[in-house]
């Protein structure tokens, strides 16, 4: 991602302040977001990055907004940026038609703004605005809930139709996010390996466990590059059908991901990694959490099949071998 350095920066160095285990807990126990993070995220004007300033957003580019993404999943943020910085830009998106004259802002632009998809949304109470379906005063909701990461969550009882580019959306922010809590946990366990001695020598000095780091480490770059790949398309505007089948992959690729990573980083934790009291559990609860938002891998996986079945086997071989389509 070609996001600016000094937001880059800025991001981290707030979240490392504001997104500590107690923080992190307190928010879960309560089953809503952190106020007092949203509050300096605003102040920053993190929330409306990638909307133009001359709509009420923040300016910036969609890689810009797609790096916040990622710190608020490598940090565990426990807020909805994600979700929110998706329905700011649906908002200015779908309103540009109605916009003044003058370019005034948005009404109802900021504040937590969740994007909709599906039967199951994340944040839906604690949001101050809601964005993707046309009358959304019409939801009922059948049941409340917490994920396993201590998020909450409604499940709606019937769902209109959706807009398939509102799903493509949030599951590209999911896809990023897991990218960066991907990127974390193996951060984690490089740390403890160092750390951690048996016989007289760090265990990260053992061969399997080494093993162990490599496969993590793969799977959180390889995360990375097809959630990087979805963005780079959408910013230089590909087809739309080349961007779903990106988003697609990203998701797929990311969700894979999660079995694998968890299962080795607790295996190198051993029992201390499922405490409580150890920071492992924040991000790989959350992985087991948004591997299934805004469709599963399975359901992703389907829309890749698709694509590639109705093109003919002829071109399933030149499909494979040259997508994605080359980007200035």
């Amino acid at each position: 991602m070609r996001a600016d350095d000094l937001l880059v920066e800025t991001i981290d160095r707030l979240f490392a302040e504001h997104c500590t285990p107690e923080r992190i807990a307190a928010a879960e126990a309560q089953g809503s977001y952190d106020h007092q993070l949203w509050e300096a995220l605003e102040e920053n004007g993190l929330t409306l990055v990638g909307v133009d300033e001359n709509r009420g957003g923040s300016g910036g580019t969609l890689h810009d907004a797609a790096a916040i993404m990622k710190a608020s999943g490598y940090h565990a943020a426990p807020v909805p940026l994600a979700d929110s910085l998706v329905a700011a830009r649906l908002m200015t998106q779908s309103s540009s038609k109605n916009s003044s004259p003058d370019g005034g802002s948005l009404p109802g632009l900021g504040g937590v703004n969740v994007a909709l998809a599906g039967r199951r949304i994340p944040w839906f109470e604690q949001a101050s605005g809601v964005m993707g379906f046309s009358d959304p005063s019409i939801l009922t909701i059948e049941r409340v809930g917490k994920n396993y990461a201590g998020e909450p969550f409604v499940v709606l009882a019937s769902v209109p139709p959706a807009d398939q580019n509102v799903r493509e959306q949030l599951a590209l922010a999911r896809s990023i996010q897991m990218a960066g809590a991907l990127q974390r946990v193996s951060d984690l366990c490089v740390q403890y390996a160092m750390e951690r001695e048996q016989f007289g020598k760090p265990i990260g000095k053992q061969q399997i466990l080494q093993h162990y780091l490599a496969q993590i480490a793969g799977e959180a770059v390889t995360a990375q590059a097809a959630a990087d790949n979805a963005v780079d398309l959408m910013v230089v505007g590909v087809p739309g059908d080349e961007v779903t089948l990106a988003i697609a992959a990203a998701k797929v690729v990311s969700s894979r991901a999660v079995g694998t990573v968890n299962k080795l980083a607790h295996q190198l934790h051993g029992a201390i990694g499922y405490t409580d009291e150890h920071r492992l559990q924040l991000w790989t609860r959350r992985l087991w959490a948004w591997r299934d938002d805004f469709g599963t891998e399975s359901e992703w996986g389907a829309v890749l099949g698709s694509a590639l079945t109705s093109r003919g086997s002829s071109a399933l071989w030149p499909l494979v071998t040259s997508w994605p389509p080359a980007t200035d």
